[in-house]
């Protein structure tokens, strides 16, 4: 048998974890509800809660089968739409060369910036030409290298059995 103050501590040092049925159930409906939407609201954390901003996150596409059903505010806001839409890639205007050009220098400061601001003789004032003369040469090594390996390797992918090489 229980006591009375065995009844009461259980009770009031019991955990609070536990949901009723009612609780279960209207969460269930939440979820239901947010999923057929497609949408989940948008909250702020704070230091021991969050904070709803009346505003809902729309996360699912129009249409069930069209390929647009993740839309996350990095893919699909309008900073990041009109930032892709300002790349070489997909300018209007740009010829092919130009396009090139420009993909080309934006990708050779990965070269050259490791060599200027890494390399032995960052701190003097010639880092950006001994940068500039090591990206070079790591380009023209590896176009060696792969002018050698194109020539030299004989790719064996459609070969037949008794052919001369």
């Amino acid at each position: 048998k229980m006591g009375w103050y065995d009844y009461i501590y259980m009770k009031v040092s019991g955990p609070e974890f536990f949901d009723s049925a009612e609780d279960i159930a209207n969460r269930k409906k939440w979820f239901r509800d947010m999923s057929e939407k497609g949408a989940f609201p948008m909250e702020f954390p704070g230091p021991s809660n969050v904070w709803e901003s009346g505003a809902y996150l729309q996360w699912r596409g129009e249409e069930y089968f069209a390929g647009d059903q993740v839309k996350t505010i990095v893919s699909d806001s309008r900073f990041s739409k009109q930032f892709i839409a300002n790349t070489a890639f997909y300018r209007e205007g740009l010829k092919p060369w130009q396009r090139g050009l420009e993909i080309g220098m934006a990708h050779g400061y990965f070269i050259i910036g490791p060599f200027v601001s890494l390399g032995p003789l960052r701190n003097t004032p010639e880092a950006a030409t001994v940068g500039l003369l090591a990206g070079c040469a790591l380009i023209g090594l590896v176009s060696v290298g792969g002018l050698l390996f194109g020539t030299l390797i004989k790719p064996k992918l459609f070969d037949k059995e008794g052919d001369p090489p």
